[in-house]
């Protein structure tokens, strides 16, 4: 049995449903569009099961659950079992509400005024409800796929009952009975308003006479500004009394004309109406009429916009004033509209042509806003502003007062430039405002641009000799940020008294820089031993904190915790841990680690028994992040075999280190109790073990009773450097498979040797099955190329699709999959994934932790990795990359080329974010010696050779890192000298390289560095760029 009834009125709208099978029957409801919530109940028999089935659809019904949804409430009956009569008032309600069920159903809209007429005295809030429930039945879009009366006429699983004719009566209905409260959450008068025009709306406003149309019409076009009603349309609804002048309605409606026809123009620019009431109305209401063309074609180089049309067309006509639109316009940049909108309105001064007479009777219009945010908005003032400084009627002392200030900006290059220009010219004629001029340009040294400051510092001692103490003290305040030789060229300014030529070189002279020198420090690793858990409590503190962390190793010391505590857990435990399951269910989190544990424990909760192993493809994409869930999967079968032992690869101290005592004691206890070692466990734990705290191992270790193990940790903790490996029989070698055990071997024998020794050749492995994989037998080094890239784009003008240009795109040659030796880590993921090589949208900042984490010590092939996929161009990974660049400051991370190579492209990275975070790691390392500063400078040189990024991101993050001290500045120094050095000149200067030059300009006059030869000699090469030649020359001298 199964039967599907709805309950639908003025305020509920739900389902129940009843579905026998056998004995037992399942109960769902809740809100119709909706999988509700569901209960089984299982009885005796299934006649039991049935019984109660009926007793429960007749329970429904008599509530007014109907398969349609129509409430239909049986009737009241009296105590003698009679039914009890209606009296005249209520009958007269149940009449009105069937027979606006039968119109609706009818569609018959001529019968809604004759309906009002006879029923709507007396019942309108009962209209009102049964006109709410059938919006709900007949118009709304809901889940048609359980309904029994639709779901086989619905072409899709969600859909709308009604037919137009239903849906059209209850929106008419609607509008004829509801007041403003009762519209305010619907969306379909709009619909209904731009169809003022058709009879049956025209019928319905003239009988209803609705005083709430310009209200409702108000709040709808704030909230969806992309909809609007036909100016026409307003236009005429005013005239027949329905609706009222609405300042912001006609200002939306006035700016959607697109495409407009030629009556439609003629119209605007003609009717009295619209020209003195409605169209000042684009000066007051923000809209988008800078977005409207008047005839738009995708094929058109230029597109005309309908607004200019209609100005041009007005100011032709001499129908609207232009000192009307001046000030307007220029009113309009004061607001906080959009910066588009506002600079169509700039535009529109420049195109109205405005003479000097009307700009100087309004020229204080002008003046406030030298104090917009937005740059644009000033660098147009100045422009507008500059034929007039020199007139008589410009009036110069109060734009001097506005333009306080201003010249602090480090966004208005070009208009300050500009002012330094005519402030020369002015005071030619106007040396009363000398001291102005002067006080004004010496702000400028706030602003971070060698060129600018140049010219102020030219402009300053041209026209001031003589130290004066306001100008004092501000050269003074601003003296740490001023650039190159600007300081000494100032110094007699700065001081009351001045230095001779002697002083002021003989100062120049002396050098107090320290040299930065790559000298990495070899940081003891094992400081802070972690703190495992050691009651139930403590796991609990532990999952929670787990759940709510980035962190893997945080979540491999609960498993590890939960193993060994297993038999001391509560009897309750489950009880407990239901808000932890329940959060559990709810998380989701970008990343592989954290993927494989809520699978695993979860199914530790549900399913205790199986050993679960999490195969989802993308929960693997990378097989370095997948590791966690082998080793999860090895964590159940303790648990499984009640085996009360950590994993070997369990870290002991801060962040992810283990203690030589630890490694070998836990495989003398693996030994004890007759555990046989996972390899791929042993591999990642003697990856992690690092050769310190070496007092007593040796004899812990002479208690090992296996052979292998006890030589492979020999030389992992460094007490013998020779390959002992167990060779095979060819007979063995002819019955080999690649998962047999002297395989495994091979692969942990691998792992340990590339952990510590990651240039050696070890010509041990060229006999073996490791012979071609990555990072075995010798460094993998493939070399970087970089290839252009494109994308499928659609050319609108061709109408064609055509391949476009996208960039260089670095990469390397990674071998074909393969995998095996399984235990060998640092092959892993070097391997060819197809013509895309790597996706970054597989690869999850949370996920590099641990990467990292199981190979520390040798970083080389997670960088290649993490490079080709985070990094193949600068505007790919997001914010991802961040993730690698936090590992890079820790103390011990050894910068090999790889990893630098990543650093390098990190600095051109699009997301802001990321370039932070290089700059934080360029600092750390920089201070603490770490830094090798002439591979960073190579690749950073290569990558502007081959237009990888933008170089002002570049300059960004370096100049960021400028004056932290004088070892900084030498590093940086340093770094670009080999920068240039390895820089591929191009036949046009790529932008904001002047900037680097000023920034490497500016560095070695304050470290007072000597320009080498063979840097001179890259300088006799950019010369081909002429607006680098007076910085170069002076960079040369």
């Amino acid at each position: 049995m199964f039967k599907h009834l709805k309950f639908i009125d003025g305020t509920s709208d739900k389902f129940w449903e009843i579905q026998t099978n056998g004995a037992t029957h399942t109960v769902t409801y809740g809100r119709n569009g909706t999988a509700g919530q569901s209960k089984d109940k299982t009885f005796d028999s299934e006649e039991a099961c049935l019984k109660d089935a009926e007793k429960l659809i007749n329970e429904k019904t008599k509530k007014g659950y109907s398969e349609d949804g129509t409430v239909e409430v049986a009737p009241q009956v009296t105590k003698e079992g009679t039914v009890r009569k209606s009296n005249a008032s209520a009958q007269r309600k149940e009449e009105a509400v069937q027979r606006i069920k039968e119109l609706i159903s009818k569609g018959s809209v001529s019968d809604i005024i004759p309906y009002l007429e006879e029923y709507a005295s007396g019942n309108l809030e009962v209209i009102k409800k049964e006109i709410r429930a059938a919006k709900r039945y007949w118009v709304d879009y809901v889940d048609l796929s359980k309904d029994p009366v639709f779901k086989s006429k619905a072409q899709y699983d969600w859909g709308i009952r009604g037919t137009k004719g239903q849906q059209r009566m209850v929106k008419l209905l609607a509008l004829a009975t509801f007041s403003g409260s009762d519209a305010a959450s619907w969306d379909v008068f709009i619909e209904l308003i731009n169809q003022v025009r058709s009879p049956e709306v025209d019928q319905i406003l003239t009988y209803a006479k609705p005083n709430w149309l310009t209200p409702y019409l108000l709040q709808y076009v704030r909230k969806n500004t992309w909809q609007s009603v036909d100016y026409d349309t307003l236009r005429y609804a005013e005239s027949k009394g329905f609706l009222e002048f609405e300042p912001e309605v006609y200002a939306n409606s006035m700016s959607r004309l697109h495409n407009p026809s030629a009556a439609l123009l003629s119209f605007f620019t003609t009717d009295e109406l619209t020209i003195q009431r409605d169209i000042p109305l684009v000066f007051d209401y923000e809209t988008p009429i800078h977005t409207v063309y008047s005839n738009y074609r995708y094929e058109n180089q230029v597109n005309e916009l309908t607004w200019d049309k209609i100005f041009d067309q007005l100011l032709a006509d001499n129908k609207i004033d232009k000192a009307f639109i001046l000030t307007s316009a220029l009113e309009v940049q004061t607001k906080n509209w959009n910066i588009n909108l506002k600079s169509y309105f700039r535009k529109l001064i420049d195109r109205i042509g405005v003479d000097e007479k009307m700009l100087l009777e309004h020229q204080e219009l002008f003046f406030p806003l030298l104090h917009a945010e937005n740059s644009a908005v000033i660098n147009f003032v100045v422009d507008t502003l500059k034929p007039y400084f020199a007139h008589a009627d410009f009036r110069l002392e109060e734009f001097l007062t506005w333009s306080e200030g201003l010249f602090m900006r480090n966004d208005i290059k070009s208009a300050l430039k500009t002012l330094l220009v005519q402030f020369d010219k002015l005071l030619k004629n106007r040396p009363e405002v000398k001291e102005q001029f002067i006080l004004q340009a010496a702000d400028i040294f706030m602003v971070q641009d060698l060129q600018l400051q140049d010219r102020a510092a030219k402009f300053i001692l041209k026209h001031q000799k003589d130290p004066i103490e306001a100008l004092t003290e501000k050269l003074t305040l601003y003296s740490a940020q001023m650039l190159g030789s600007i300081p000494a060229d100032l110094k007699n300014l700065m001081v009351a008294s001045s230095y001779t030529e002697q002083e002021i070189l003989s100062e120049l002279l002396i050098s107090t820089g320290e040299e930065y020198v790559f000298d990495p420090v070899n940081e003891k690793k094992l400081q802070q031993p972690i703190t495992y858990p050691a009651s139930w409590n403590d796991i609990l503190f532990k999952i929670g904190e787990v759940i709510g962390s980035a962190d893997a190793v945080q979540m491999e010391i609960l498993m590890n915790a939960w193993v060994l505590q297993r038999a001391n857990f509560p009897a309750d435990y489950k009880e407990q841990l239901e808000p932890y399951i329940n959060q559990l269910k709810k998380v989701y989190r970008e990343s592989q680690w954290f993927h494989h544990f809520s699978g695993v424990f979860l199914n530790m909760y549900f399913q205790p028994n199986k050993i679960y192993q999490n195969t989802d493809r993308y929960s693997n994409y990378s097989k370095w992040a997948s590791m966690i869930g082998e080793q999860l999967t090895q964590l159940q079968r303790h648990i499984a075999k009640e085996i009360q032992l950590p994993l070997l690869s369990l870290p002991t101290h801060e962040p992810f280190w283990i203690a030589p005592q630890t490694v070998v004691q836990r495989i003398l206890d693996y030994q004890d109790k007759g555990v046989a070692l996972d390899l791929l466990d042993l591999s990642i734990a003697l990856s992690r073990t690092v050769r310190e705290d070496l007092d007593g191992v040796v004899p812990l270790m002479d208690q090992v009773n296996d052979s292998q193990v006890k030589a492979v940790l020999t030389y992992a903790l460094g007490f013998d450097d020779e390959l002992k490996i167990e060779k095979k029989s060819w007979v063995k070698k002819l019955l080999s498979s690649s998962d047999n055990a002297h395989v495994g071997w091979l692969g942990v024998w691998a792992t340990v040797a590339r952990t510590h020794y990651p240039e050696a050749v070890f010509p041990e492995f060229e006999d073996e099955n490791l012979k071609d994989i990555p990072f075995a037998v010798a460094p993998f080094q493939p070399e970087l190329t970089f290839t252009p890239s494109y994308y499928q784009g659609y050319n609108y003008q061709t109408k064609k699709s055509e391949m476009v240009y996208d960039g260089e795109k670095l990469s390397f040659h990674f071998p074909n999959f393969k995998q095996e030796p399984h235990t060998f880590i640092y092959h892993k993921d070097i391997y060819q994934r197809g013509k895309d090589s790597l996706h970054s949208y597989y690869l999850y900042k949370d996920d590099i932790s641990y990467m990292h984490s199981v190979m520390p010590q040798n970083t080389e092939s997670l960088s290649l990795f993490l490079t080709l996929g985070l990094a193949a161009k600068c505007d790919q990974g997001g914010k991802t990359p961040i993730g690698y660049l936090q590992e890079m400051m820790y103390d011990f991370f050894n910068f090999d080329r790889q990893s630098v190579l990543f650093l390098a492209t990190s600095c051109f990275n699009k997301e802001k974010e990321v370039r932070a975070m290089a700059t934080e790691v360029l600092l750390t390392a920089i201070d603490r010696h770490r830094l090798p500063v002439q591979d960073l400078g190579y690749f950073l040189g290569i990558l502007m050779s081959h237009t990888y990024g933008p170089l002002g991101r570049l300059e960004e993050v370096l100049g960021q890192c400028r004056d932290i001290s004088s070892k900084h500045n030498n590093a940086l120094i340093q770094v670009i000298n080999q920068m240039l050095l390895d820089y591929t000149i191009a036949e046009k200067m790529p932008t904001n390289f002047k900037k680097l030059i000023e920034l490497y300009y500016d560095l070695v006059h304050k470290e007072n560095q000597e320009i080498s030869i063979e840097m001179k000699q890259v300088f006799e090469k950019l010369m081909v760029f002429k607006s680098l030649q007076p910085i170069l020359k002076k960079l040369s001298k």
